[in-house]
């Protein structure tokens, strides 16, 4: 997902006016700009009672610099440049409503829009656009009702022209400052923008809190579904433009009758779709936390589907995987028809295919921790093989191993038909080889943990043998065959 949310980055950074819910504005402060820059990346900043303060707490900006108190001085000696992203903002201005909203709503068709309380859309209700063109005394009226219930507020006033009153920190990145004299600007360093920060508020995943950068969560926004019904969350995400539809926390739907998900859709955290009459998944979709698709009725996956941690196929009619999927957890594909696999897969945690039909793997698979190859129909490996964890080839009818394989973990060959180990074999936690045809063991053997040779003919170990420990099950009248300075390691 972090290269999707780079490139979206990118072109929000190029736009220098209101473009769907993106804008650009300007704050006039007599603090440090480079202190209080550093607090709204780390998602410090706390408002204070400065200009907005008539308009709640907030960050007080100005939409069009040129002519206002912010350029001249009078709320401090410098300007801050930030990039706003408006969506969930109370927009009194009709002009901008229609950019941000894609519709003409009004303050109350706003709150609805979003999903705020009844409280909320209430004190909204029959608040209109003045005739004059200021609305800044009906955001005036109402401002005590919103304050810690939207993100902000967007109105026009008498002295500063288009103004965005900022409640929610987060939704609002600084780009640039300078001095109310200077003419030239000091751009925010694009580094910070991009350091990933610990924001346990956004999705916390097994205790692990999401990782993400000020300038990632402020342009793609924040769609809490803990705080909306699940229903109204996919209405409003439908209602938004494709790069926007995003859910930084989990998504859970089971128990709903949702039949299609929104194009283009990105989770941060976990979406569950268990047990649900889902047929399908659209183009688009990115899961940064696990996602299940346990008992549903989709038979195939879009192409480059990305999810970060687990991804569970099982008991569905899945009966093949596309090009591009990149799990970054484990794969479950239990109870499924899928007989082979993807060139290109890349997954970062288990493999499991035990008791599956299938009966090959492709050339370059690399699997970062287990592969359970267990039960299956597969015959051969491939000659690139990588597993970073173990590797389980019990009742599988595999003949040989690949020269060269390296297993970072356990590889337990016991009661399969292997004759003998490949020359460079290397693994890296215990070698089963209990109940093989094995006689012998192949010179350059490398084992990191305990080598099981007990229920085996092997009768002698090679001198360059590298083992932690041998559990040697044959008569002892053999171990003086053994070279003398493996006799310690024997058991």
């Amino acid at each position: 997902m972090t290269n999707l949310i780079r490139s979206l980055i990118r072109e929000t950074l190029l736009l220098e006016e209101v473009y769907g819910a993106q804008a650009v504005v300007y704050h006039g402060t007599e603090a440090d700009p480079r202190t209080l820059i550093d607090a709204l990346l780390k998602d410090k900043f706390v408002a204070g009672k400065g200009a907005g303060a008539m308009y709640g707490k907030g960050l007080y900006t100005v939409y069009d610099l040129k002519g206002t108190q912010t350029e001249r001085g009078n709320y401090g000696d410098y300007v801050i440049k930030l990039k706003v992203n408006l969506y969930g903002y109370i927009i009194f201005d009709p002009d901008i409503a229609l950019k941000v909203y894609k519709r003409p709503l009004t303050p109350a068709e706003q709150a609805e829009e979003v999903g705020y309380s009844d409280e909320v859309v209430e004190a909204l209700r029959g608040v209109r656009a003045s005739e004059s063109g200021f609305t800044s005394d009906a955001a005036d009226r109402v401002h005590g009702s919103l304050q810690y219930e939207v993100k902000g507020l967007v109105f026009t006033g008498r002295n500063d022209g288009r103004v965005v009153v900022v409640y929610d920190p987060t939704t609002a990145v600084p780009m640039a400052w300078k001095e109310v004299e200077s003419e030239s600007w000091t751009p925010v360093d694009r580094a910070a923008l991009l350091a990933p920060l610990e924001r346990p508020d956004v999705s916390a995943r097994e205790g692990r809190p999401v990782r993400q950068s000020a300038l990632a969560r402020s342009a793609l926004g924040d769609f809490d579904p803990g705080k909306w019904d699940v229903l109204k969350v996919l209405k409003r995400l439908e209602r938004l433009p494709e790069d926007q539809r995003v859910v930084n926390g989990s998504l859970d739907l089971r128990g709903t009758q949702i039949v299609s998900l929104p194009k283009g859709l990105k989770v941060g955290g976990d979406l569950d779709l268990r047990d649900m009459p889902i047929s399908s998944l659209s183009a688009g979709l990115q899961v940064g936390g696990n996602l299940d698709l346990y008992a549903t009725k989709i038979t195939a996956l879009p192409v480059d589907l990305k999810v970060g941690r687990n991804l569970y196929l099982d008991n569905t009619p899945i009966a093949s995987l596309p090009s591009g999927l990149q799990v970054g957890g484990s794969l479950n594909l239990s109870r499924t028809k899928i007989t082979a696999l993807p060139a290109d897969l890349k997954v970062g945690g288990n493999i499991s295919l035990r008791n599956m039909p299938i009966t090959s793997l492709s050339a370059g698979l690399q699997v970062d921790w287990n592969l359970d190859l267990g039960g299956t129909k597969i015959t051969s490996l491939p000659a690139d093989l990588k597993v970073g964890g173990n590797l389980y080839l019990d009742h599988a009818p595999v003949t040989s191993l690949p020269a060269g394989l390296k297993v970072g973990g356990d590889l337990d060959l016991r009661g399969t038909q292997i004759i003998s180990l490949p020359a460079g074999l290397e693994v890296g936690g215990f070698l089963g080889l209990a109940r093989t045809q094995i006689t012998s063991l192949p010179k350059g053997l490398k084992v990191g943990g305990s080598l099981n040779l007990s229920d085996t003919s092997i009768t002698a170990l090679p001198a360059d043998l590298q083992v932690r420990d041998v559990i040697f099950g044959l008569d002892r009248k053999y171990w003086n065959s053994v070279p003398e300075h493996l006799r310690s390691k024997l058991k």
